[in-house]
């Protein structure tokens, strides 16, 4: 007997590949598009006699990542904090962004309520991969791709009060030539912009014996670069961020890891105290392959420093004299009503 191939009216509906009702329907009987033939009438032709999709509702926006110039116009709507995080390729930044994503979720994080986002389908979009409905084995993270940075975009309500927070995504490999070449650093907006920088220090790199010494030399070599082009145009606090705990939990060498993880972040902060505001370290697993530490463990203090203020740079007034009496005159404050 032939088997009767599944049919749905609804287009985004994939029974016939996966078996599921797109609207969960387990008796498919219930459903009202299930069995029927996706209909021509639901497009309209137009004079070309093409036919065009029908659009009688209200466009909206596409709610993907920002590009620099969106981001700009989310910094000025409300109090604003923009995070530039830093890491080579595959250091967890994805999964950084994704698993503070999925712990908001769940109720507020470090005091902070999730209040809305102009970039809900991108980070949607990247946090499917470590979810059970993505049927994958383990957690994955897409590759954020070469060229123009985005932005993920997130408002929080704290005290009653509302914030925004923009976390730049750049390819790691595009951080690690500035190792190469510190004129690479002079096109990104983000560090010129930021209020913290995020530094990523893979745990599972540094795990491995042979990837252990690249890990160690790397980081401090790109930080350098970079202050050397002057990408940092304010102060910003520094935040040195172990990713991948549940894989140095796992080793049997993580003592030794964890002491190579407290050496390199001292000596970012011996090293370019002065170009830095407020350093911080922090242990995390966004999205662990293993149960031995918790999803999302570490991001909560992790955003607790993000939100946290920037200290003024503090200047110096500087009196210049020509010699003339004008030189001795003060300023009276008047009030103009």
């Amino acid at each position: 007997m032939v088997e009767k191939e599944a049919v749905c009216a609804n287009r985004e509906c994939r029974i016939a590949q996966g078996g599921k009702c797109i609207e969960g329907q387990d008796d498919l009987a219930k459903c009202p598009h299930y069995g029927r033939e996706l209909e021509e009438s639901d497009d309209e032709q137009n004079e070309d006699g093409q036919h065009a999709a029908a659009f009688d509702s209200v466009q909206l926006p596409d709610a993907l990542p920002l590009e620099s110039g969106r981001a700009d116009k989310v910094l000025s709507m409300l109090p604003s904090r923009m995070i530039g995080v830093i890491g080579v390729h595959d250091s967890g930044k994805t999964s950084l962004i994704a698993g503070l994503f999925d712990l908001l979720q769940l109720g507020p994080v470090s005091g902070c309520n999730f209040a809305g986002s102009s970039t809900l389908h991108g980070l949607e979009i990247i946090c499917h991969d470590a979810r059970v409905a993505s049927e994958r084995d383990e957690p994955h993270s897409e590759r954020t791709k070469r060229g123009e940075v985005r932005f993920y975009h997130i408002d929080f309500r704290r005290d009653g009060v509302l914030q925004s927070l923009l976390i730049a995504d750049r390819s790691g490999e595009e951080y690690e030539e500035v190792a190469d070449l510190a004129a690479n650093a002079t096109g990104m907006f983000e560090l010129r912009r930021a209020d913290v920088i995020t530094v990523l220090v893979d745990g599972q790199r540094l795990v491995s014996l042979s990837d252990r010494a690249d890990v160690m030399g790397a980081i401090p070599l790109i930080i350098q670069g970079m202050v050397e082009n002057g990408a940092f145009l304010r102060k910003p606090n520094l935040a040195i961020v172990l990713t991948k705990n549940d894989a140095v939990q796992a080793s049997p060498r993580k003592d030794r890891v964890e002491q190579d993880f407290c050496t390199l972040a001292d000596g970012i902060r011996d090293a370019f105290t002065d170009h830095f505001g407020e350093f911080g370290s922090f242990v995390t697993s966004a999205s662990p392959k293993n149960t031995i530490v918790l999803r999302g463990a570490g991001l909560e203090e992790v955003l607790a420093f993000w939100l946290k203020p920037s200290t003024a740079s503090k200047g110096l007034r500087l009196h210049h004299r020509s010699g003339r009496v004008f030189d001795d005159l003060a300023l009276e404050e008047t009030d103009l009503g």
